[in-house]
């Protein structure tokens, strides 16, 4: 059964502030936790009805491109020119576009998209932007999502581009940057980004839980889906452990059709809710997690906290519809919290059970046996030098034990390389995997929490 679509009052308080930035001309941010929903509330926005009753009688006059950077090319300035105008070219065409404007963006993105040509794929993005924006008296919105990676790895020259493009058409290009952690914590030096940060992240938008009423509604749509009313009082339990967090929910309510007891230990323990917390507490700078580790363990913020209790309610991690406003904003996470004693201000998480690498709470796939196996050997023993020889050990024990054999410097940094261009910004300048020279190597990650 098809699902209930969602009211135009979805995300009201969010969706309000973000039309409010646009309507004005102006660009904006929305940062939201691990899982929050950031993908489901671009593509919302894209919506016609939602645009007319947000936008009033300008609202046709927007084109909203929803740009999906798990679909980029390549991880690079060229790989999201390429990308915008091939967005630009499906809505345009969805909108039903005259056919000579199709065609002419369609040979400027082949152009883009061509290996002798790509190098002006900038001056193709602008001949698009330009038709769309001029000919088609168009105000374009470009909604990033999932710009994490690439505002780590993006050359300052992109970021440029993309503010010079917007001076160059002013209040009709705009750009919407949807990402887990704020702008400038993306990069170690903000002066790389400061041109596109400071247009986007003045109006910045925290995406937190839903209310109570998305909440309910979202339950309704799971029902619906799956054919299965859950019972008021299980319900109510749902709502108050997921705390409205719509991973959490999802996983509540598959966790509750089973009918089994113990529920809410078995939801804690559930390997997708222990996911989906990972996600939230990787995602999060180090005072915010020395600050959730107070409330989780009934003690409070420090006086010098308060400020950080305070950014927590804004996210939504404090407070809430079924939490009191010192304390977590969802029983699982504080339970995640005080259970599994996670690692402040560390930044790489490895989950054993389910073989998965967490870097900033971004989930790194495609590593190899050999570069899963390195990096938990490393999160192990994080902070300490590990030598050449502790680590061939490791890796290729049945080399190291043949007579007159052993492991070439270079199969050793082969794997150490392959490493860092999964975990590091800049393999080039390593952030955390470190060589200490005529010694080995060492993981600099945060420290450990204890008790």
């Amino acid at each position: 059964m098809k699902s209930e679509p969602w009211p135009v009052n979805y995300r009201q308080a969010e969706v309000s502030q973000v039309m409010a930035a646009l309507q004005a001309g102006d660009s904006c941010s929305i940062v939201g936790i691990g899982s929050a929903g950031k993908s489901n509330l671009l593509r919302f926005l894209g919506q016609d009805e939602v645009r007319q009753a947000y936008l009033g009688e300008a609202w046709a006059s927007f084109l909203f491109v929803y740009v999906d950077l798990n679909k980029i090319l390549k991880r690079s300035a060229w790989g999201l020119y390429e990308l915008m105008l091939h967005q630009l070219l499906l809505e345009l065409t969805r909108g039903g576009a005259e056919e000579v404007v199709l065609q002419t963006i369609d040979d400027l993105h082949q152009r883009a998209a061509g290996q002798k040509t790509r190098s002006l794929a900038l001056r193709y993005l602008d001949r698009g932007l330009n038709l769309a924006c001029n000919r088609l008296d168009l105000r374009l919105v470009f909604l990033f999502d999932e710009f994490d990676e690439l505002g780590r790895k993006m050359s300052p020259r992109g970021f440029a581009a993309l503010r010079a493009l917007r001076d160059d058409y002013k209040y009709r290009l705009m750009y919407l940057a949807a990402t887990r952690m704020a702008l400038k914590d993306l990069r170690s030096e903000i002066a790389e980004i400061e041109a596109f940060e400071e247009l986007v992240s003045p109006r910045t938008v925290w995406l937190g839980p839903y209310s109570a009423a998305d909440a309910n509604f979202m339950l309704d749509r799971l029902s619906a889906r799956h054919q299965i009313t859950l019972a008021e009082k299980i319900r109510a339990e749902i709502l108050a452990a997921a705390g409205g967090h719509p991973g959490l929910l999802r996983a509540g309510y598959a966790m509750a059709i089973t009918g089994q007891a113990d529920f809410f230990e078995r939801l804690a323990g559930s390997p997708q809710v222990q996911d989906e917390c990972q996600r939230i507490w990787f995602s999060l700078p180090q005072e915010e997690q020395e600050a959730l580790v107070g409330l989780a363990g009934g003690t409070g913020p420090r006086p010098q906290q308060q400020e950080i209790v305070e950014r927590l309610r804004r996210k939504g991690l404090a407070g809430g519809p079924w939490a009191g406003e010192a304390q977590i904003f969802s029983a699982l996470f504080a339970a995640y919290i005080k259970g599994q004693q996670p690692i402040v201000g560390a930044q790489i998480h490895v989950d054993h059970r389910r073989r998965l690498l967490l870097v900033n709470g971004r989930r790194v796939a495609g590593l190899a046996p050999l570069e899963y196996n390195l990096i938990a050997y490393l999160v192990e023993r994080r902070g300490q030098v590990c030598t050449r020889d502790e680590l061939a050990q490791y890796l290729y024990p049945d080399d190291m034990l043949l007579e007159g054999e052993g492991v070439s410097e270079n199969r050793l940094d082969s794997v150490i390389k392959r490493l860092r261009r999964q975990i590091e910004r800049d393999p080039k300048a390593p952030r955390y995997l470190i060589t200490v020279r005529g010694h080995g190597f060492m993981l600099q990650d945060g420290p450990e929490v204890k008790g």
